[in-house]
């Protein structure tokens, strides 16, 4: 399933692009199972995200009362680096902000069913392709497939892979990294720091001197002479994603 979260305080607009979406939905049945949910303002949002709900795709007003929708995507950010987020506004006064938040798109007011439309799809796409793609890890006692968007980063200890996933989860292989970084390394979102290890950039939270540190608040060290350009790859990758901004 795709959710989808509509945030914009006016009801009038908040109606039209529920209407564009629900739209989008009955044309692509086949293709996404998609749920729409709409918030009149972030705060609610917020809550509901705090509950246990990861939206997918989030379209959100930026100048609303309370909280603007720039400040909804950055506390969102703080524990979710994989929504997409689409950004409505009469400005573009605000576009350099929504650079720090990595979203996907910047769309300009009255909103139009033919622009919104193929964002929907070029947003819906990426997410399937990047939940599809996974890899086969042989353990002692059975094999598991792990789908690359569970899978925060690897580690490699003599002769034993550790798979450090999304929900804690740690599992364990015999093998090398060099039996990996073909298929691993080949997705975009995967970078090497480090002979030892592989990361996902999807869950990668900051940068010290000599770390990566992902979501799970854990230090990734990154070899001194690849540093600058593990840096810059990262930022590359971030900003990949953001579209007419």
């Amino acid at each position: 399933m795709l959710q989808i979260a509509i945030c914009d305080d006016n009801n009038t607009e908040l109606l039209l692009i529920e209407q564009i979406v629900e739209t989008f939905k009955a044309s692509h049945i086949s293709k996404y199972n998609i749920k729409c949910d709409t918030f009149s303002n972030g705060l609610d949002l917020l809550k509901t995200t705090e509950n246990g709900i990861s939206y997918d795709i989030l379209i959100l007003d930026v100048v609303m009362p309370l909280i603007t929708g720039i400040e909804v995507a950055a506390e969102i950010r703080k524990s979710n680096n994989l929504s997409k987020i689409v950004f409505l506004t009469s400005s573009r006064e605000f576009a350099v902000d929504s650079y720090k938040v990595n979203a996907f798109y910047y769309l300009l007011k009255p909103i139009k069913k033919e622009e919104l439309i193929p964002i929907l799809e070029m947003a819906c796409s990426d997410i399937v392709d990047k939940r599809e793609k996974g890899i086969i890890i042989k353990s002692k006692m059975c094999l598991t497939k792990v789908f690359y968007h569970r899978l925060e980063y690897i580690e490699v200890l003599r002769r034993t892979l550790f798979f450090h996933l999304t929900n804690g989860e740690v599992l364990e292989s015999l093998g090398t990294m060099s039996q990996l970084e073909n298929d691993l390394l080949s997705d975009k979102r995967f970078i090497k720091p480090h002979r030892s290890y592989i990361v996902n950039m999807d869950y990668i939270h900051s940068f010290t001197d000599k770390d990566i540190i992902t979501f799970s608040n854990s230090p990734v060290p990154i070899s001194r002479e690849l540093y600058k350009n593990i840096k810059q790859t990262y930022i590359d990758y971030s900003f990949d994603g953001c579209n007419n901004l």
